[in-house]
C-alpha cells in the first residue's frame, strides 16, 4: 500500500467518535441490536473476524452503544474496537441477524439486581452501626446493663441480613 491510507469507521481528534446519534429524550428501556468489531478485523490469518451483535436494553441508542462497547472492549481487553452504526439499531435481530448474537440483556438485569442489593445493604448496614453504637461505649466494649439489648439487636439484623444473602445467592450469574 503505498501512499493511501486505508478508510475506516474510526475517527481519533478532538470530536466525539459518533457525533450524529438521533435526540432521544423518551428515557424508557427498550432493546436495542448492537453490532460491534474489534481487534478481529486485523486477522491476517484469511479468515476475516466478524462482528459481534448484542441485544440489550438501554434508554436510549447512545447509552446502548456505550453498553454494548464496553462490554466488546472489556471481553477482548483493547479500546481498539467501535460500533458499527449501519448495521445498529432500536429493536430486537431480525431477518439474518436474529440467529447470530450475545442477549446481554439477562447479565444486565443480574446487574441491576446486584446493585439494588448493594444499596439494600448498605442501608442495612448503615442502620446496624446506628443502633448497636448506642449500647457500647467509646471504647467498643458493651456495659452489662445493656448487652440483652445489643444482642437482641444483632439477632433482629442477622436475620435481615440473611435475606440479603439468599438474595445475593439468586443473582450469582448461573
Amino acid at each position: 500500500m503505498t501512499g493511501k491510507y486505508l478508510e475506516t469507521p474510526e475517527r481519533y481528534g478532538g470530536e466525539p467518535l459518533y457525533g450524529n446519534l438521533p435526540d432521544d429524550y423518551r428515557q424508557a428501556e427498550r432493546p436495542f441490536t448492537v453490532t460491534v468489531r474489534g481487534p478481529e478485523r486485523h486477522d491476517c490469518s484469511g479468515r476475516s473476524g466478524s462482528a459481534t451483535r448484542y441485544v440489550l436494553d438501554a434508554c436510549s441508542t447512545e447509552k446502548a452503544w456505550a453498553a454494548a462497547l464496553a462490554w466488546h472492549m472489556a471481553g477482548e481487553e483493547t479500546p481498539d474496537c467501535y460500533v458499527v452504526a449501519d448495521e445498529s439499531y432500536e429493536g430486537l435481530p431480525q431477518g439474518q441477524h436474529e440467529l447470530g448474537h450475545v442477549d446481554l440483556r439477562p447479565e444486565h438485569e443480574r446487574r441491576r439486581g446486584l446493585d439494588e442489593l448493594a444499596d439494600d445493604a448498605t442501608e442495612l448496614l448503615g442502620r446496624y452501626d446506628g443502633l448497636t453504637g448506642t449500647y457500647t461505649r467509646g471504647d467498643g466494649r458493651v456495659p452489662p446493663e445493656w448487652q440483652e439489648a445489643y444482642d437482641n439487636t444483632r439477632r433482629s439484623f442477622w436475620r435481615d441480613g440473611w435475606g440479603l444473602v439468599r438474595q445475593l445467592a439468586s443473582l450469582d450469574g448461573r
